[in-house]
């Protein structure tokens, strides 16, 4: 039986950016629904249980949070700073290099000092590198402003009017480094959240990384009480609390618009008539949901041609210990394997995961909740290629995956390679292992539906930040939200839905006069 909804605004996709979008378009007056396949909002922002413990999808921590931050604004939008409870994670994060282990702290003064404690002879280098970075977050604030004041800057304008920000993004994080430190080992150290972008200093634009750095060490790196499962469904419980209507396990099977509108349709009989889409698919899935031929054919070619980022492996365990107590206090914990990160890239490539660096998180210091009391959840993360082992064993038949042999296998002997290396950090832990999970990029398509089980979107080369894609398409009532429009993590996504909804709007106009 079909069910028929009139709306202003559809979203096709409940993660990060079309929640996002769909509130900051409430914000503006119109009136929104959202569908969704999954049985939960969120996309990779939602937490699953086993046994008694509570395991994080994909958050480590939100950025720019804090007093004055880029991503406030936006989230006070999204009305849930009041209902949800984001714990300051300070120190940040812990750093171990072959030759040192530091604590490096949430703040500037603070980063600064984690530096010195091991290169106190490049610590000027250091000072006029964060110096620079302040420099390109002066700029792209401005430039932020500019755009939310409607002022919209030309490509060819950039490099007079932001300086600091054009060159930044023009060029690779490696070669902007190189410029204040001299050491390996220093830039090694700077370079520590390239996990966090996907891709290693050569690659990844000096820009991203700097504004990264930036916002985790000025306004905070935060973590919600509850899980980011708690943050999305407060969200999706904001749109609903504000007239619109989130339909979940309706997966969406067609997108149709004309000159008038758009009707989306679900696979349980769900049709949603509306003046305009938003879709947080990927560009890529967006297509194969439109009718055959309706979109230009150089876009197309353009949006499918995109390389996704890398994906994740993932291992969640339940672990019989009180690991804070033993004295591993700390929310995120970097190994790294050594300094040449171009060689870990490589190595990552090659699905050689004891080659590279990886990222051990106790959640129960963020959250106690996630655990029973005098157990913690400890989460190891590394990056993942998605055509490791042919496909991780499948040879590239999905088709029942989760039980082909191989692909267990597989799964299970690059998951004992993170194990045996946390158990090298922490003595005892196999041990007190009392529930496992392990996730690859084949589960992140499973239940993200994101091409190769992409973390960021489509790669954030320094060529790919220079030229972002817009949330417009060729069809002028079809919008795009998600990482692949605003780029990887979380917050990015949320901005990923203010420029949506920005977009939309200009295309609708006053929601007063709307029919």
């Amino acid at each position: 039986m079909t069910e028929t909804i009139d709306t202003d605004v559809v979203i096709v996709g409940a993660g990060l950016g079309g929640l996002s979008a769909a509130r900051h378009l409430q914000e503006a007056g119109y009136r929104v629904v959202v569908v969704e396949g999954h049985s939960k909002p969120g996309g990779y922002a939602h937490f699953f249980r086993m046994d008694d413990f509570r395991f994080e999808v994909a958050l480590h921590a939100l950025d720019g949070l804090g007093s004055g931050g880029w991503a406030r604004p936006m989230f006070e939008t999204l009305g849930i700073l009041d209902t949800v409870e984001f714990n300051r994670l300070d120190p940040f994060y812990t750093v171990g290099f072959p030759d040192f282990t530091v604590d490096v702290p949430a703040d500037i003064p603070g980063y600064l000092d984690a530096f010195a404690q091991v290169f106190p002879e490049e610590l000027d280098g250091v000072r006029q590198l964060v110096a620079a970075i302040e420099r390109i977050g002066h700029d792209m604030a401005a430039y932020t402003r500019d755009r939310s004041n409607g002022i919209r800057t030309p490509r060819h304008e950039m490099p007079s009017r932001h300086p600091d920000m054009a060159l930044a993004f023009a060029s690779p994080w490696s070669a902007f480094i190189d410029q204040y430190l001299s050491s390996p080992e220093a830039k090694a150290f700077v370079s520590t959240l390239w996990g966090y972008l996907g891709l290693p200093p050569s690659q990844v634009s000096a820009g991203q990384f700097a504004l990264t750095i930036l916002s985790y060490h000025t306004a905070g790196a935060w973590y919600p009480t509850g899980g980011s499962g708690t943050m999305t469904w407060a969200i999706a419980d904001a749109i609903v609390e504000h007239g619109g209507e989130v339909h979940l396990r309706n997966e969406v099977e067609a997108i149709e618009p004309d000159e008038d509108g758009v009707v989306v349709r679900s696979r349980r009989g769900l049709e949603v008539r509306a003046r305009a889409v938003v879709s947080n698919a990927s560009p890529s899935a967006t297509v194969d949901l439109l009718p055959a031929g309706s979109m230009d054919p150089a876009w197309t070619e353009e949006v499918t041609s995109e390389r996704p980022s890398l994906s994740s492996l993932v291992v969640h365990l339940g672990v019989a210990r009180d690991l804070a107590a033993e004295g591993w206090d700390r929310h995120e914990y970097f190994d790294m394997v050594g300094y040449d990160l171009e060689a870990e890239y490589e190595a990552l490539l090659e699905g050689r995961f004891a080659d590279v660096g990886m990222i051990i998180s106790n959640y129960t210091i963020a959250d106690p909740s996630c655990a029973p009391d005098g157990s913690s959840v400890l989460v190891l993360t590394t990056l993942a290629p998605w055509d490791h082992a042919d496909v991780w064993g499948t040879g590239g038949d999905l088709e029942g995956y989760r039980t082909n042999p191989a692909y267990v296998a597989a799964k299970e002997a690059a998951g004992a390679i993170l194990i045996d290396r946390a158990d090298r950090l922490i003595p005892g832990l196999r041990d007190a292992i009392v529930t496992t999970h392990i996730g690859t990029p084949l589960t992140n398509v499973r239940y993200v539906r994101q091409p190769h089980g992409s973390l960021y979107g489509r790669e954030q080369t320094v060529m790919n930040q220079m030229q972002r894609r817009k949330p417009t398409t060729p069809i002028p009532n079809l919008f795009l939200t998600g990482a692949w429009v605003g780029g990887g993590g979380m917050t990015a996504a949320v901005g990923s839905g203010r420029q949506a909804a920005r977009a939309v709007q200009r295309h609708l106009g006053d929601p007063s006069v709307l029919a």
